[in-house]
């Protein structure tokens, strides 16, 4: 059995060489997500869902929870908002569409209002790569969002699109200043423009937030400076794929925190990977702040995906409880951050995730030991020649 020394480690990685950089305070957090739906969907499903209760859940049963993941816009869709008004222009005289009814917007308010009220970090998921990410197989409402977008960008901004978005994106932020900590962005490889334009456009509402940058990943390699694969899981594993294992860098200039995406669940890597446990772990727990050429230090940040899919509640649960209180307390003790992707099921969050995530909670209060770590019977690596 392994201890936990909270106290300690907290305030040594929150030391005084990291005190004035953005992502200070997520340093040793942990948090949870909520996805709020957005645009024409928040219309469709606001009658069966209250994500609002599900926000009052979580503060009630979650109280060291330090930051919670919530919705700029609608998962994977970087043209659904959660917002209605903007700034800048009439979003919904692009196409209705793209965001919900005037009187639906008020849900995602409500919703940072209660985590505000309860003394917890706000970060909004925003997709980064706009309208344009729409392709001829996605519905024909949201092609003809693609469409009108082109050609409201087209007319209205000669043809810039990277300025156009940045003005959409500006308008809403603006909106939620002073009520958000951080913006994890998404699918930044497609972002229309510049990342640098992108970031300094967030950064001209609010300097000091915190903000991350989903675009290139990090993989450990050997000795010979090849990429390391997993080749089994276990005896069990019925997957054949080899896949690479995630490692948390700083990547570039323009982030505080590392995304945490892990390696792509497309490529046969479960969420709660053994290799995991033995390299990407441990290298936070060693260093919980890298550096990017000198020039910006970089919270090391994972994002764990608590299924077998990363927002749907209905497929696998795939952690376990002392897997799950194992990676929180390690990488929290460590000083780095962490957040599990909890699903909803009407807004709320779904109850077999919430059972773990309040068992977390109790041993969290009691500071009781996890077990140590074993590699599971027939998992490997695979060995290259």
């Amino acid at each position: 059995m392994l201890g936990c020394k909270n106290t300690l480690a907290k305030e040594t990685a929150n030391n005084a060489k990291y005190s004035n950089n953005n992502a200070s305070w997520l340093a040793g957090s942990s948090g949870v997500t909520q996805r709020i739906d957005g645009g024409y969907k928040l219309d469709k499903t606001v009658n069966t869902s209250d994500w609002v209760a599900g926000a009052k859940e979580i503060v009630k049963n979650l109280p060291s929870v330090g930051h919670v993941i919530t919705s700029f816009t609608h998962p994977a869709h970087a043209y659904l908002f959660t917002l209605r008004d903007n700034n800048n222009l009439d979003v919904a005289a692009i196409h209705p569409d793209m965001v919900p009814s005037i009187e639906n917007e008020h849900i995602i308010f409500d919703v940072i209002k209660e985590y505000r009220l309860a003394g917890k970090k706000v970060i909004l998921y925003l997709n980064a790569a706009g309208p344009s990410m729409i392709t001829d197989t996605d519905p024909d409402n949201e092609i003809a969002i693609k469409k009108a977008w082109e050609s409201y960008y087209n007319s209205q901004w000669d043809g810039d699109e990277g300025a156009a978005w940045r003005d959409l994106v500006l308008g809403y932020a603006q909106r939620f200043n002073g009520l958000v900590d951080g913006y994890w962005l998404d699918n930044v490889n497609k972002l229309p423009g510049e990342v640098s334009d992108f970031v300094a456009m967030l950064r001209s509402v609010d300097p000091t937030l915190a903000i991350t940058v989903n675009k290139t990943k990090t993989y450990f390699k050997n000795e010979n400076g090849d990429f390391m694969y997993v080749d089994s899981d276990g005896i069990d594993d019925e997957d054949e794929r080899d896949y690479k294992i995630i490692k948390y860098a700083a990547t570039n200039e323009f982030e505080d925190f590392t995304s945490g995406h892990i390696t792509p669940l497309g490529r046969g890597a479960p969420p709660n990977s053994w290799a995991y446990d033995e390299y990407t772990i441990p290298d936070m727990v060693s260093a919980p702040w890298d550096n990017y050429k000198g020039k910006k230090d970089v919270l090391k940040h994972a994002w764990f995906p608590i299924r077998a899919r990363w927002s749907v509640a209905k497929t696998d649960l795939v952690f376990e409880i002392e897997q799950a209180y194992r990676f929180t307390q390690k990488l929290t003790n460590a000083g780095a951050a962490m957040t599990w992707s909890t699903t909803q099921v009407n807004g709320y969050m779904s109850t077999d995730e919430m059972e773990i995530m309040l068992e977390i909670e109790n041993r969290i209060n009691k500071n009781q030991d996890y077990e140590a770590y074993e590699r599971p019977n027939g998992a490997s690596l695979l060995i290259s020649n």
